[in-house]
């Protein structure tokens, strides 16, 4: 509040003067005109203010003031005048104000006077950085820019110049053409506090209270440079603009003793005598969470008795210039949004020809919009989700708008004309304005053109699925379910930068294609995130193979496929064994070398490319050993516009058929070594351009290392006071690695001979060694070692050795020369039934204690399973050579859990005859409820499926996944044994209180109280020597923490947490045992409802109520609570009041009460 402005020229607005001013009701999507929000109301001066439109209606016969800032005011002449305002400053950028008076421009992008916002500049000469010095500062951001510098009054960073400074979200400070000292990323938003000094030219940093490291950094002060706070030399560091400096203090001298003490505790307050003790404003959001965040005001009024208010409000600035993209609509963007529809929309919402996947998604084409249907509503719901769906954070305004533009006239304008909403002038007149931040210099920055797929290197192949025959309909469609791409040309950026490829896959051996061109289209799930499409090649083929097997059945000489068909009547899966198996992929190099066996015999394949001739010519190397048997494969189809041209080993033959070019390699012949040949030439001309087939074999012994530089990066360690610390170690995502990779981490484990070290898969087909994960995270060494496998989500070492789940196989990897590389991806079990459905996903991997290894094969989203693998949870028996399915009926179970007596439990989702998620005790051989998998069950009534341990409501966790058992020996205290769930919904912890009542789990889950990871938590294991609970995850479909990946540790620290662990139920009566022993007073809440199981998706709840609680009884850990009319329920939610502040919340189910 602004104090001593005399009461003469003040007129406090009356009620009666202002009731146009009236209050706007607020509802979850605003209208522009719930956006706007009344002003002057009560009197003269306003709320604070960030970041705002101010539109003020008035008329006075006399001249009035506004007050803006302390030293900024406007004169608003006598008359009837309409004033507009807007005010912005984020960040530490400078003020920026425009006023407009009757749409006639008085301030155009004014600067407001220096010191106002979050920065400081001085020529104080005191304030020295060449001498001994401290300098304490707290701050937050979400990206680079300067904390404090000394350097230039403007321009660019010259010699004697220093700053401390966040680049590429890393705490650095630099002495201009001397040297630097980094610290941790610090670029997350949270606050942190820095202390940083100089004694005798000897720097040390200190980051939230512990050392990061000394180095002797000075050079001489050059007098013209200023002391800066939140700005820097515009072309090396940059002002902080997307974060603040709340305080710097500055001392002339290295403080020591207790006074260090006390700033590494953060207790500045307790060390005199600063010789700048600088503050920003106050920075916040002022719009109840619809504005942006910035240095806020408050506007006063001077004026007298004639002055009367017709209307006054502000309106918060946004990001998005929602007129000028409404108004900017037109055929591109009609076309753009179409793109964006039918890649991901249509999927679960359908369109009026095809029902989406998704029956509680809006059918645009004729249901009402629930949220409302104009432009600016709809853009709303598309950015913030309300409970309806994902909020669509991928997209920017622009491209949502493009899609809003697509459904109205789409589906709204033909099809449902009264959700067709037209904007009109005053409409688009009323929207929030845009935030037109003054423009500053940035530091020159690389900028990664693309998306993140499209710049990742893959090394020189990827397994996945590809369609070959692009664009061909249901029938036609060829596809490579678990193909090898093999990039062919030399050169950098791995395989999706190649200009030519061969496609082997593994189930059939064949050579699906050889093409040229473009790489992908980039469709699925993990690449574009669109649902129901899969990845085709995009460049053109030169020749294209049947689906069907390569090679004769080599005793048999049979070519009837033996492999499993498909509910749609299309095979999947590989070959019998004792006819072709593929055994896994080498890599020298850029070169990658086939590796499989058809009956006894082994082969090893080079694929290539020629050069040196007119055309391209696509070559195969085969190394052919000893063979029992002749050998027959069809390699092309007949010769049409291409030739085809052997050379090699003698008595091995080329033989041209109706359907086809066949080799013929006779026993007598081998061990054979040949190349063959493919281009758009003569086949004189290929036969003559053909060189010596190579001898393979020395390609298998291991190649030269391609990582050999670690990824250093710095863990945070959470806070001690607390139950649980959150520590986090902080992942080289693909703006922070050579590779450009993305890492959303699908697995991880820890080497027993070696705990400091875990390794780590990512999504998109990594494997990354972590070192420095056990200790104080102060420096984490990431190394790939292995790239190109297919979507692996599991991750287990067995003897040292890493086996990964993948899509397509359980791969072993091999080191082969000790480089610690990955020579050789070993398909340790290839029986995988791939189909090209997008959900299809292969999750988590345990052992048990004979050695049997576990996985979880998800079906179809709400489509019904073509193969027996599709909803299961499957076996692979220590050898690698067989694979039993355990269990059916699953719809996504997200991991494995194995209990203590070889039995296992998984999760499973809501979805089609999944009422809610679900946490399921399994049974060998048990049907867990969804009627879509592939099984024999024909009764769909909830007796005919096993009952999980408990139901879970998407509020309490919209996505369960892996769970796992605390050890009995673990470091979390009286929580050993318990069994704990993760959650890549909401990135949280629970723990999974139950009983097991003649055989059948029940019970709920409570959640830890920590923070949420920044993205979904699917994998965990505890470590083996300091036995913390560890756990990584990403965000990749449907999730509310949607950072790319994370990694964590969470810590017990030995403070009470109140965390339920057992639960008992009996008639009348609910037992729950706790970590801890309760407070002699603690309030109880029960609450139950009942769910509906049918083809449908999810369900609501019915019949929810309350429940009398007469008595509660607590003695130690457990509370004893008497309900009279507890029943058997599929949803109960139990409050917990402990008081100061420890609330927990159980949601649980009630199948038997003894």
């Amino acid at each position: 509040m602004r104090n001593n402005i005399l009461s003469t020229v003040l007129f406090s607005l009356a009620l009666g003067s202002i009731s146009a001013f009236g209050q706007v009701p607020i509802i979850p999507a605003k209208t522009a005109a719930q956006t706007q929000f009344p002003i002057f109301k009560n009197g003269y001066e306003s709320r604070e203010l960030a970041n705002f439109h101010l539109h003020l209606d008035y008329q006075s016969d006399t001249a009035s003031e506004l007050l803006v800032t302390e030293g900024f005011s406007l004169t608003l002449p006598s008359g009837a005048h309409i004033l507009e305002l807007t005010y912005q400053q984020t960040g530490s950028r400078p003020t920026q104000l425009s006023a407009w008076i009757d749409g006639k421009v008085l301030h155009q992008n004014k600067f407001l006077p220096a010191g106002e916002g979050q920065s400081f500049t001085s020529d104080d000469k005191a304030l020295r950085i060449d001498q001994d010095f401290t300098v304490a500062a707290s701050f937050q951001s979400t990206g680079d820019g300067t904390i404090f510098s000394k350097c230039a009054p403007e321009g660019r960073w010259s010699e004697g110049s220093k700053a401390l400074f966040i680049k590429g979200g890393r705490l650095t400070y630099d002495v201009g053409w001397v040297g630097d000292l980094s610290g941790p990323v610090v670029s997350d938003g949270k606050t942190h506090r820095v202390v940083l000094r100089s004694s005798k030219g000897m720097i040390d940093l200190a980051v939230d209270g512990k050392s990061i490291g000394t180095k002797k950094l000075n050079s001489e002060d050059v007098s013209s440079h200023l002391f800066k706070i939140g700005l820097g030399a515009s072309d090396f560091t940059g002002p902080l603009n997307e974060g603040t400096v709340s305080n710097l203090r500055y001392w002339t001298r290295s403080l020591e003793g207790s006074e260090l003490t006390s700033l590494l505790k953060g207790e500045v307050g307790a060390v005199n005598t600063p010789d700048l003790n600088w503050s920003a404003s106050a920075h916040g959001e002022t719009f109840d969470g619809l504005g942006q965040a910035g240095a806020p005001v408050q506007l006063t009024l001077k004026a007298d008795k004639s002055f009367t208010g017709k209307k006054a409000w502000v309106q918060p600035l946004e990001i998005a210039d929602h007129a000028k993209l409404i108004r900017g609509w037109n055929k591109k963007t009609l076309a753009e949004g179409k793109i964006i529809y039918q890649t991901l929309c249509i999927t679960c919402h359908g369109d009026q020809n095809k029902e989406g996947s998704l029956p509680t998604a809006l059918k645009f084409h004729e249901a009402p919009l629930k949220n409302g249907s104009d432009p600016y509503r709809m853009f709303q719901t598309l950015e913030k989700g309300y409970g309806m769906m994902v909020p669509q954070a991928q997209f920017d305004a622009g491209q949502k708008y493009a899609a809003i533009h697509y459904i109205r006239e789409t589906f709204l304008k033909p099809l449902n004309k009264s959700q067709y909403f037209e904007p009109t002038e005053a409409y688009l007149a009323s929207l929030p304005k845009a935030l037109d931040l003054p423009k500053v210099p940035k530091s020159p920055t690389v900028v990664k053109q693309g998306k993140p797929f499209e710049l990742m290197d893959f090394g020189p192949a990827l397994n996945w699925t590809y369609q070959i025959n692009r664009g061909a309909g249901d029938k036609d469609k060829n596809i490579a379910q678990k193909g090898i791409n093999v990039r062919l040309d030399q050169g950098e950026g791995g395989v999706s930068k190649g200009k030519a490829w061969m496609v082997y896959d593994q189930d059939t051996m064949r050579v699906a294609t050889a093409y040229s061109g473009d790489f992908v289209d980039w469709r699925g799930i993990a690449f574009d995130g669109s649902h129901g499409s899969h990845t085709s090649i995009a460049g053109k083929p030169l020749f294209i193979n049947p689906d069907a097997p390569a090679w004769e059945h080599p005793t048999k000489n049979s070519w009837e496929d033996e492999r499993v068909i498909g509910r749609d009547n299309r095979h999947y899966g590989p070959l019998p064994q004792d006819w072709v198996r593929y055994l896994g992929r080498y890599r020298y190099d850029h070169q990658t070398i086939i590796h499989y066996r058809v009956g006894k015999t082994e082969i090893l394949e080079l694929p290539g490319l020629l050069t040196g001739v007119t055309q391209e010519v696509f070559t195969r190397t085969l190394n052919v050993a000893k063979s029992s048997h002749d050998l027959l494969s069809r390699i092309t189809p007949p010769e049409d516009g291409f030739s085809v041209a052997l050379k090699g080993t003698g008595g091995v033959s080329l033989e041209r058929k109706d359907d086809g070019v066949y080799l013929r390699i006779p026993a007598s012949a081998t061990p054979a070594r040949f190349i063959l040949g493919f281009g758009n030439i003569e086949a004189a001309e290929l036969s003559a351009a053909l060189t010596e087939p190579a001898a393979l074999t020395p390609l298998t012994k291991g190649g030269p290392a391609q990582y050999p530089e670690p990824v250093i990066t710095v863990g945070t360690l959470g806070n001690d006071d607390d139950p649980f610390a959150y520590d986090t170690l902080t992942i080289p995502n693909k703006d922070d690695n050579p590779w450009n990779s993305w890492m959303r981490l699908g697995g991880f484990d820890f080497f027993p001979k070696n705990p400091d070290r875990a390794a780590v898969c990512t999504w998109l087909g990594d494997v990354w060694l972590v070192d420095g994960v056990a200790g104080d995270l102060k420096e984490l060494k990431w190394r790939r070692i292995c790239t190109g496998l297919f979507q692996p989500l599991g991750l287990k070492i067995v003897d040292n050795t890493i086996y990964v789940t993948c899509r397509d196989q359980l791969a072993r990897l091999h080191d082969l020369n000790g480089d610690e590389e990955i020579d050789y991806v070993e398909a340790f079990n290839n029986d995988h039934q791939v189909t090209e459905h997008f959900h299809e996903f292969a999750m988590g991997l345990q052992t048990d204690a004979k050695g049997n290894f576990y996985y979880a094969k998800s079906a179809r989203h709400a489509r019904k399973a073509v193969v027996p693998h599709h909803g299961t949870l499957l076996r692979v028996s220590p050898d690698g050579a067989t694979t039993e399915i355990v269990a059916s009926g699953f719809r996504a179970a997200n991991g494995v859990c194995l209990n203590p007596d070889g039995t296992w439990i998984v999760t499973d989702q809501e979805g089609h005859w999944n009422p809610k998620n679900r946490i399921n005790y399994v049974k060998e051989g048990g049907f867990y409820g969804n009627m879509f998998g592939y099984h024999n069950v024909t009764d769909s009534s909830n007796e005919a499926m096993e009952q999980p341990l408990t139901w879970i409501t998407n509020a309490f966790d919209r996505s369960p996944a892996e769970l796992l058992w605390v050890p009995e020996d673990a470091a979390w205290g009286s929580l050993n044994g318990t069994l704990l769930n993760l959650s890549y919904g909401y990135g949280k912890v629970y723990t999974v209180p139950h009983e097991v009542l003649n055989g059948q789990a029940q019970g709920g889950m409570c959640a830890l109280p920590i923070e949420a990871a920044p993205s979904g938590l699917h994998r965990g294991r505890f470590h083996p020597v300091n036995k913390q609970l560890y756990a990584a995850g990403m965000f990749a479909w449907a999730g509310s923490r949607q950072a790319d990946g994370s990694f964590c540790r969470i810590r017990a620290t030995g403070k009470p947490s109140y965390l339920p662990v057992k639960t008992e139920a009996s008639k009348g009566k609910y037992k729950i045992i706790f970590s801890d022993p309760l407070p002699a007073k603690a309030n109880f809440k029960v609450k139950v409802w009942n769910l509906k199981r049918t083809a449908n998706y999810g369900s609501k709840h019915y019949d929810e109520h309350a429940l009398e609680i007469t008595e509660v009884t607590i003695s130690g850990k457990q509370a004893i609570l008497t309900i009279p009319d507890l029943e058997p329920t599929w949803g109960m939610e139990i409050s917990c009041d402990f008081g100061n502040k420890i609330k927990r919340v159980i949601h649980a189910s009630l199948h038997q009460l003894p």
